[in-house]
């Protein structure tokens, strides 16, 4: 069956295929979800789903919150509101506003005896169901289902919406949506491989190597040299929508396959990266016969953003200007290319160790780290000289741990980033301030 699906795909033109793949199909949600469902179990919820949308007044779909708590087999309805609670915090992080997409409201319903009574409901948009679906227990099945069901129906009601208003995304607005993806995805893929076995910064190096190995047959310097590109230059910055879109695949399914395979092991980790990167080149291949490699050289990713905010008009000015808040953990990690990469620059750890510790703080939900957890954490994101990890005399401590503790200890000197105030001290460890958020956010953008 998958093999007539292939052959399918294969004779449609790329654009077409794409879109095909964002459609509800029981065989596809059984491929992506990897639900291990009885026969026409798949086919049943995809009927249940699609049954409880309903539509108001003014023809917008949405889905009752009561009622999708009983799709996603949530027998108590307030543990379903602490999920609800965690999906609005999601869509506030993600720059939406929560209001537009979980609507309260009253609806009446008729008790045993005939009478009504009044009870306490949501409204829920598509995007609302997908954020419920991605933080509910995914041990669930019905949960499990829903988190592909409502990912799908989401791009597929972008692409009604962008077909209705005849005015398709433009490519710079693609690569910019899906490079700040990959970006968010790969702080997440990072976190996956740690889970799996993968700790040093050089076996974090060789782990981003191989998903690129396995989809472009080399590494990102013979990557680089075969596009023509400058030795300095990101090469995500410099892919086209399609060419993202790709390695995006490539990013969130290594992450799904290693956290739901429960991948242990450096070596099973690389292998699980590699052999992503390979299918995903292979169907590319199948689709289109064109290899990654191979596709057309974007210009810089930083011209595409420039070129979208010249087309957007002007808005006034207040009379009094806001305070700019704080940004957020999902601002800096769309801000900053904040995953392991494969050329790790060497630092002076004296010097500059604070601000990659500001980093790690920053990308934290609350903010806070143990020193523990800090010195496991900074050699994810710099090099740490081979001399710096040789343990101390007569100590439990190697030179690199005692630099990352000297900048709690020495939180009296002037030069120090606590003094300065861009950190806390906390009980065993440190928290970022607002400072350091947005010290954090134009540092490293830069």
């Amino acid at each position: 069956m998958i093999d007539k699906r292939s052959d399918k795909l294969s004779s449609m033109p790329s654009d077409e295929a794409l879109q095909r793949l964002t459609q509800t199909d029981p065989q596809e949600v059984a491929i992506l979800s990897n639900a291990s469902m009885k026969d026409g179990e798949i086919e049943r919820l995809i009927a249940e789903f699609e049954n409880a949308s309903q539509f108001d007044d003014d023809g917008f779909e949405f889905w009752s919150a009561r009622t999708l708590s009983r799709l996603l087999e949530y027998s108590d309805y307030r543990n379903f509101l602490n999920i609800i609670e965690k999906a609005k915090i999601a869509c506030a992080n993600a720059g939406q506003l929560p209001e537009d997409h979980f609507g309260d409201v009253t609806e009446m319903v008729e008790l045993g005896s005939g009478a009504v009574r009044e009870i306490d409901d949501m409204r829920l948009t598509r995007y609302a169901c997908y954020l419920i679906t991605q933080n509910g227990d995914a041990r669930k099945k019905p949960v499990a289902f829903g988190q592909t069901y409502f990912a799908i129906q989401t791009r597929r009601q972008e692409l009604s919406d962008q077909a209705a208003a005849a005015v398709p995304a433009s490519e710079d607005e693609k690569r910019v949506f899906l490079r700040n993806q990959i970006k968010e995805h790969n702080i997440k893929l990072s976190s996956a491989a740690k889970d799996a076995g993968v700790v040093t910064s050089q076996e974090f190096a060789i782990f981003h190597s191989k998903g690129y190995q396995g989809l472009y047959g080399k590494t990102v310097p013979e990557i680089r040299r075969y596009k023509g590109l400058p030795a300095s230059a990101d090469i995500l910055d410099r892919m086209g929508s399609t060419e993202l879109a790709a390695n995006f695949f490539r990013v969130t399914q290594t992450e799904e396959k290693l956290r739901k395979d429960k991948i242990l092991g450096l070596n099973a980790a690389y292998a699980t990266h590699y052999a992503v990167g390979r299918q995903v080149r292979d169907a590319m291949l199948k689709i289109s016969g064109i290899a990654p490699e191979d596709l057309a050289v974007a210009d810089n990713i930083k011209n595409a953003e420039k070129r979208i905010k010249s087309d957007r008009p002007l808005q006034p000015l207040p009379l009094e200007p806001a305070p700019s808040p704080a940004p957020s953990q999902v601002e800096i990690a769309l801000a900053v290319e904040a995953d392991p990469v494969e050329d790790h620059r060497p630092i002076d750890l004296r010097k500059d160790l604070w601000k990659f510790a500001l980093l790690v703080m920053a990308l934290r939900t609350d903010g806070v780290i143990s020193t523990s957890d800090l010195i496991a954490e900074l050699p994810n994101y710099i090099h740490v000289p081979d001399g710096s990890q040789e343990a101390l005399t007569g100590r439990n401590d190697n030179k690199f741990s005692q630099i990352v503790r000297n900048l709690k200890s020495h939180k009296t000197a002037k030069t120090n980033f606590i003094f300065q105030g861009y950190a806390e001290d906390t009980k065993g460890g440190f928290r970022i301030t607002a400072k350091g958020r947005e010290f954090v956010k134009t540092y490293f953008a830069e």
